[in-house]
């Protein structure tokens, strides 16, 4: 009988295990992230949202967080935003588009990248993209 049990539980776990994997990865969807990479102190990540609204959303994440925008430019592929942090340390934000639905960010902070500061650039980006 307490094998039977046993069983039982580790069934269950398995399969409840799977639904959360399953649920993080259709929360990941819905929030509009394709995937992403950190490479050479360059997070770069594809947004499954149109090229002017990535583009707002990056601007608007950036100002919440309460970075300084600097110089910012965009023609109808391509931008870049450089702003400063409160610690005075450079964020460029390149976007460029990729298709109607993809717009691909590449994040870095400071001279030599931070992947833990371009992380949190990017997780601000994907909210100000799921309220617009």
């Amino acid at each position: 009988m307490f094998k039977a049990k046993l069983v039982v539980l580790g069934a269950l776990s398995i399969i409840m295990t799977g639904c959360v994997y399953l649920g993080f990865f259709a929360a990941g969807t819905a929030a509009g992230i394709g995937g992403y990479k950190y490479q050479n102190g360059v997070l770069t990540v594809i947004y499954k949202a149109p090229y002017m609204d990535t583009w707002n959303a990056c601007l608007s994440a950036l100002e919440e967080m309460g970075l300084r925008i600097e110089k910012s430019a965009h023609d109808l592929t391509a931008g870049t935003i450089q702003a400063r942090r409160v610690d005075n340390k450079a964020v460029s934000v390149k976007v460029e588009y990729k298709s109607a639905r993809e717009t691909k960010v590449a994040i870095r902070v400071g001279i030599f990248g931070d992947e833990d500061a371009s992380n949190v650039i990017k997780e601000n980006i994907r909210r100000a993209l799921v309220r617009s």
